[in-house]
């Protein structure tokens, strides 16, 4: 066995390793599960060894570079399916806001949180699906500034942003409807 052609010696290379077997057995119920503790043992080579049976490499259960790389393409395959979807980052500059008037392509993203929030909160104004920052935008906004106890500006700037979508997330989560919606 050579140390440097060896994942178990690599220290958190072998957490890394065992997290990959883990994600790839929630996604294919046939492969052993492993608990990723930092502990290269029998049930980390077992998993091995079936990943190597699986890319036709020899079946040896300890991780060389060949093993390596089957395991991680077959850890992305996986984790589509195992892993929550990418969140949306939207970019807001330092200062920035978006008012009645604005000329920006959040607006519709924006009008649609609203509107869905409308749904769940009918106490919420609703926010028609226009794409453009108007004042039926503008009252919408101020309903959910009122609601979160803030000035009521029509303004929708970096902290109205936060309490958007954080209500959007408890109140909607995975958008089922069944389950956040009362449908």
């Amino acid at each position: 066995m050579d140390p440097n052609n060896d994942v178990r010696f690599l220290g958190r290379s072998v957490t890394s390793l065992q997290t990959m077997l883990r994600v790839i057995a929630l996604h294919d119920k046939t492969c052993p599960t492993v608990v990723p503790d930092g502990i290269y043992g029998a049930e980390t080579a077992r998993a091995v060894t079936v990943q190597q049976k699986r890319a036709g490499l020899p079946q040896t259960g300890i991780t060389d570079f060949a093993t390596w790389q089957a395991v991680c393409a077959a850890y992305r395959i996986a984790a589509v399916e195992v892993e929550p979807a990418a969140p949306l980052d939207v970019v807001m500059n330092p200062n920035q806001v978006i008012l009645e008037g604005s000329d920006n392509l959040h607006v519709l993203l924006i009008q649609a949180m609203l509107h869905i929030l409308h749904e769940v909160y009918p106490n919420l104004q609703d926010c028609p699906l226009t794409g453009a920052c108007d004042g039926d935008m503008a009252c919408a906004i101020r309903s959910l500034q009122r609601c979160c106890g803030m000035q009521e500006s029509g303004i929708l700037d970096k902290r109205l942003w936060q309490h958007l979508t954080g209500l959007y997330f408890q109140a909607v989560g995975d958008g089922d409807r069944k389950t956040h919606c009362g449908g």
